[in-house]
């Protein structure tokens, strides 16, 4: 007041008088205002200045659920101590009075009145977790629609399912988790407890995993007739299967009052049944005056036999009162379900005053409502059944001492390792028991349907939808230290006396390269060497190379293009049977010098190009990112940049190798670009198309609408970009299936994938259960036709020239990359940046050093532990995200040591399994064709002599993956091997465990021909699953393909009948 400036307390000192605030006669007031005036001056404008920003991070907070409360532990940290993530840095006792040492005061109540206060304004608690838990599943909506809600043929094929969508799944668990039914809430996690809603995710998950095996597999919404007695199906089936009588399915006795009468006259007809060819007919009941007795299904005539009476498993030879089959997306099924549905969400509820979601359905008077309702109520209400049950049977489950929401708190903050939980929940859903085999619902002891299949699928959606790496699990308390030292201090290992002197390089090179067998087959001496160096570059080739932009413009570990894949497609390309000649990809010479370079050059390039193709934005079929009139054209799929894929005819040498257009092809898309708003997958067939509308999210399909060069169709329309590098056009792919594919194997050549003809199904590459490796292999031989082979530019030439050099700085070479490959400044920016990164991970860029020598390895991380637990690189602490700074010198992130660690670990650790050896013999398990592996193990060349091949199914000399109770069973017995190193190629009970060398030793060695050893391996035979092969052993299938084996089985190995 006293400067001319507005003052709310113009008479008020506060330097005179600071005790004002709580004496002055406003100090009701002022103790607001002065509090409000320092947040907003101290608090609200705080910034680091190196990426910690208090708005910013404010918004990150609640655009995250209100449930990171990292945010406000930092927040207390700025408004107490001056930072947020004290102590300060240049703080002390004596230091700007003390203001920035020690730790937070009070924090956790402060975290605790934090919390309290959001709840009370509804801003946080369940709210907040329903918010996170479906900002989850929205945001990873493309692996939903990709690999989860995908419905399955009968001939194995994989297809969106149309009667399980994404809308309906989120609109329903949005509605169990905020309403609830019958008191009863979809468990979305812990409200107080930092990233609670990861209990909620990994329900979830669960639910869909259980759902998968239900229905979703199928796209069935009534219960298949499944169950064999004596070789046939029983009609009455309808009654129960698996020793369960659905009508005696009751409530407990104080839930009676809610069960539906079972009524002998009712009649009801299923709507769905099983696909394959002359399945069993939908469930059906009905009186006996109708149906006095009912017999079997003849599934070579494909119709019902009433000829005579066949029982069930529990002697039902009748349909009377049976209409209680399982129903909707976890097959609700039995007269209490039944009628609780009713009570709270059916006709029931609305009767009797109760708000009703389905008020007319009566699901006692008409349980085939689930599936045939009026179609008013969507595919919404088959989710919505299934989430009801979930929440009122499976969540609320504690028996002896086993409750479903501890047990599943349990397996979270376990690191997501005790995979026991899944069978129990498959056994609580399925049978109505948590010991399986044990007595549930029915009188006898058995075994939840699929339950091996059940775990495989949650494991594998657990690791699609990313649960790890998003939420990791608490750390283990910090033990106290020892009071004394528990050894003695090792003594360093003394040096040498002189240094070790080297040969001196001889003055000219002793050989040289011809050009003309730069894409001929590379010596073992190459194959050897990049093995070596791949294998070394592991950690390096994932962390700098293989990372993807998520949306919110952070860079992640990428999904779809992962170490594994490559170094698998580095070695098909480069060894075993090959692309056939002039078509590797050059790894070397063998003999130079600098052999071993020249392949790690050229392989910088590649990945290059590969990242700014794919790799960037974790895609494998290629984006529709082309506008027309401000809208994109479905039509994009036909070519984008005024192409057209299906024009694109070979000339020259390979004229006529094309592929013949289809026009009545039929391919969908597995990926698109993850923006909000943005595109569909492509898909291609016989009618005309409109236009992708990004604000509403919606095809338009009238009028329709042109892409850039006038096709409002897509009729073969089928050759889009797919893989690493973007394969495009009728050419390339008549290429690939003419080297690699079916083409190859017809003509009598030697084919990598001979069971995959790339004209009839270019969306292999993206889908098949090969996919990890086919995005890289595709990307290597294209690269082959398109760089190495170009006679446009002096690709070779110039690559050894910049590598004899030695300075891997100079931005030569890649140069004239950028001028063959082209793109646009922000293009040739990324590839540049690309191979630079490249060389470092391969070591061909010296990596800074301090004084001493040794790697600066600098990773992110809140503490120093952290970093080293996530090993995400930095440069500054401007490159790490949230309350994470840049540490320097993390030993733990070192990649010569990590190899040791998990050389020494075995297979303790969960991503062991894959085996360390690059180069080892890949195994294509019958789950994902068997035709190409059975052709590469018969025709393997490092076979050891005095030992015949072996099929690829049943080939694991060169596996370090083998099945058991434990590593040491494992290890000790080398029974069954698991090439892929997946749990599903082991018995029941056995897990697959890697970094197993014993197991080879005892198969081949030393050309050692040890018969009784081999014949350890096992055979191959059919079945519905392994379990299924190894129980029955009744139909071999030697080839090691599925084609031997009858339509609705697949060739398993390792089997010992």
């Amino acid at each position: 007041a006293d400067e001319g400036r507005k003052s709310r307390y113009p008479t008020t000192d506060f330097c005179q008088f600071p005790e004002a605030i709580c004496a002055a006669a406003e100090s009701q007031e002022m103790r607001w205002v002065t509090s409000f005036f320092e947040w907003t001056e101290r608090v609200q404008s705080y910034d680091d200045q190196v990426g910690w920003n208090y708005i910013r991070k404010l918004k990150d907070f609640v655009d995250g659920g209100l449930i990171d409360f990292d945010f406000l532990e930092a927040t207390s940290g700025i408004l107490t101590k001056g930072c947020h993530d004290p102590p300060c840095v240049g703080s002390g006792s004596t230091t700007n009075g003390g203001l920035g040492a020690g730790s937070i005061h009070l924090a956790e109540e402060r975290l605790t009145n934090f919390q309290n206060i959001l709840i009370t304004l509804e801003a946080g608690g369940e709210p907040a977790l329903v918010r996170a838990l479906v900002q989850y599943f929205t945001d990873r909506q493309d692996i939903m629609n990709s690999q989860i809600l995908q419905s399955q043929t009968p001939q194995g094929q994989l297809y969106p399912s149309y009667r399980y969508q994404l809308a309906d799944f989120l609109s329903a668990m949005t509605y169990i988790s905020e309403t609830g039914a019958g008191g009863n809430k979809f468990y979305t996690g812990e409200a107080r407890i930092p990233e609670g809603v990861r209990y909620g995710v990994v329900n979830a998950i669960m639910f869909l995993s259980q759902a998968y095996k239900e229905s979703i597999q199928y796209d069935a919404c009534d219960e298949n007739n499944w169950q064999f007695v004596n070789d046939r199906f029983p009609l009455s089936n309808a009654c129960g299967q698996l020793g369960m009588s659905y009508q005696e399915m009751h409530c407990r006795e104080d839930e009676a009052y809610m069960q539906c009468p079972v009524k002998a006259d009712m009649e009801q007809v299923a709507l769905t049944n099983a696909g394959w060819f002359q399945a069993p007919g939908p469930f059906k009941c009905g009186p006996k005056s109708k149906y006095p007795t009912t017999g079997f299904w003849d599934y070579d005539q494909g119709r019902e036999n009433n000829g005579d009476a066949y029982a069930n498993a529990l002697g039902r030879v009748d349909v009377e009162g049976c209409c209680w089959w399982g129903r909707g997306i976890i097959q609700t099924r039995g007269t209490c379900n039944y009628g609780k549905l009713n009570y709270y969400l059916g006709k029931r509820a609305a009767d009797e005053g109760r708000v009703a979601l389905y008020p007319q359905i009566d699901f006692c008077e008409f349980p085939q409502g689930v599936c045939s309702s009026d179609e008013t109520y969507g595919g919404e209400l088959q989710w919505m059944v299934g989430f009801f049950e979930w929440a009122d049977r499976i969540q609320t489950y504690d028996v002896n001492g086993w409750n479903y929401i501890e047990k599943l708190q349990e397996f979270t903050d376990g690191g997501y390792k005790d995979f026991s939980f899944v069978d129990a929940v498959s056994g609580i859903l399925n049978i109505g028991c948590h010991n399986p085999p044990c007595k549930g619902f029915g009188e006898a002891v058995v075994d939840p349907h699929n339950m091996r299949d059940r775990n495989d699928t949650f494991q594998r959606f657990l690791n699609q939808m990313q649960v790890a790496r998003n939420f990791r699990p608490p750390p283990e308390p910090t033990p106290m230290p020892s009071p004394m030292p528990t050894e003695d201090p090792t003594e360093g290992v003394p040096t040498t006396a002189m240094p070790t002197t080297l040969d001196p390089p001889t003055e000219i090179p002793t050989i040289t390269s011809s050009p003309t067998s730069l894409q001929g087959r590379p010596p073992e001496e190459a194959a050897n060497a990049i093995k070596e160096k791949v294998s070394d570059s592991k950690a390096r080739i994932s962390d700098l190379l293989l990372m993807s932009e998520h949306p919110s413009g952070e860079l992640w570990p990428s999904y779809l293009y992962t170490w594994e894949g490559f170094q698998l497609a580095l070695k098909k390309m480069t060894s075993g049977i090959g692309p056939g000649e002039k078509n590797y990809f050059y790894i070397g010479d063998g003999y130079s010098a600098n052999s071993l370079q020249y392949g790690l050059v050229n392989t910088a390039a590649f990945i290059a190009q590969g990242t700014i193709q794919s790799i960037y934005y974790d895609a494998c079929d290629e984006n529709s990112w082309e506008m027309v009139e401000f809208r994109y054209p479905i039509s994009n799929s036909c070519g984008q940049q005024e192409r057209s894929y299906q024009d694109e005819v070979c000339e020259g040498a390979d004229e006529g190798m094309e592929c013949a257009v289809d026009s009545q092809m039929e391919i969908h898309g597995v990926t698109h670009a993850r923006w909000v708003g943005a595109p569909p997958p492509m898909y291609c067939g016989d009618r005309q198309v409109g236009y992708w509308d990004h604000i509403t999210g919606l095809e338009e399909h009238e009028p329709p609408f042109k892409n850039e060069r006038g096709r409002s169709d897509i009729k073969g329309c089928c050759w889009w970009g797919r893989g690493v590098l973007q394969v495009r056009g009728v050419c390339s792919y008549g290429r690939l299936n003419h080297w690699l594919g079916a083409k190859a194997a017809e003509q009598g050549r030697s084919s990598i994938y001979p069971d995959i003809d790339f004209c009839k199904n270019p969306g292999v590459i993206c889908s098949d259960p090969r996919a990890n490796e086919l995005r890289w292999i595709t990307g290597m031989f294209h690269w082959v036709q398109t760089v190495q082979r170009s006679r446009d530019y002096d690709f070779f030439p110039t690559l050894k020239t910049f590598v004899d050099r030695g300075d891997y700085t100079d931005g030569s070479f890649i140069g004239m990359v950028n001028a063959m490959l082209g793109g646009s400044p922000d293009d040739i920016s990324k590839r540049t940046k690309a191979f630079f990164n490249a060389l470092k991970a391969f070591n061909l860029i010296t990596v800074e050093t301090n004084s001493t020598g040794t790697p600066i390895l600098t990773f992110c991380g809140v503490d120093f532990n952290d970093a080293g637990s996530k090993c995400t690189p930095c440069e500054t602490n401007m490159d790490c995200t949230g309350m994470e700074l840049c540490y320097t010198d993390v030993k733990a992130c070192d990649p010569t040591l990590v190899d040791v660690v998990a050389e020494e670990a075995g297979s303790d650790g969960a991503n062991t399994t894959m085996g360390s050896d690059i180069f080892s013999t890949p195994a294509n398990n019958s789950t994902g064709g068997t035709g190409a592996g059975a052709t590469q193990g018969a025709n393997a060349t490092n076979v050891a002599p005095g030992v015949a091949p072996l099929a690829m199914a049943m080939s694991i000399a060169s596996s370090t993956n083998y099945c058991g109770d434990s590593w040491g069973n494992a290890a000790t017995t080398c029974a069954i091997a698991c090439p892929s190193g997946t749990d599903i190629e082991c018995a029941p009970g056995q897990s697959c465990f890697g970094d197993i060398t014993s197991c080879s030793n005892k198969i081949i060695d030393g050309g050692n021909n040890n018969k009784s050893e081999v014949a350890n391996v096992g055979s191959n035979y059919c079945g519905v699953d392994w379990s299924d092969a190894h129980s029955t052993c009744s139909i071999t299938c030697p080839g090691g393909t599925d084609s031997e084996c009858p339509s609705n089985q697949k060739c398993f190995g390792d089997i010992n009948c």
